[in-house]
């Protein structure tokens, strides 16, 4: 039976860490393997309780966006007992900013074009009203 056994190899879990707008970290065995759909948890800095938490990729990724600088954490744990924490340093001005997308503008301006839009009607009725005046004389 020993003979059909394949060989024995290391099996570490090593990581590579891709920097961009989010912070993208790329996990795999030491034979190249991916650890598809492994669980993990993000830490922020001090933290004891998960930022995030979650599966890895298809890909074998996990990417988050980290909302203040500091040195944050990945842990993945395999169900064979593997795992591997990555350690990500992440500075001030890296931190991506929200859009806040659809938010609008902020309350000074709707507030300023509110007053306008009514200076306008108040307008159009007044240059109406001073036309049918004309109209009425003449």
């Amino acid at each position: 039976m020993s003979i059909l056994a394949p060989p024995a190899s290391g099996h570490a879990l090593l990581h590579q860490v891709l920097e961009g707008d989010a912070v993208l970290v790329r996990f795999h065995f030491s034979d190249g393997d991916r650890p598809y759909f492994e669980t993990y948890q993000v830490l922020g800095p001090d933290d004891a309780r998960p930022f995030q938490t979650g599966r890895i990729n298809a890909l074998g990724e996990v990417s988050f966006r980290p909302n203040r600088p500091g040195r944050w954490k990945v842990i993945v744990a395999t169900e064979d007992g593997h795992g591997a924490e990555a350690r990500i340093d992440v500075d001030p001005g890296s931190l991506a900013v929200a859009d806040p997308g659809g938010a609008g503008l902020a309350q000074a301006a709707r507030l300023s074009a509110g007053v306008g839009y009514l200076l306008g009607a108040f307008g159009i009725v007044a240059l109406w009203r001073l036309q049918r005046a004309r109209r009425s004389r003449g």
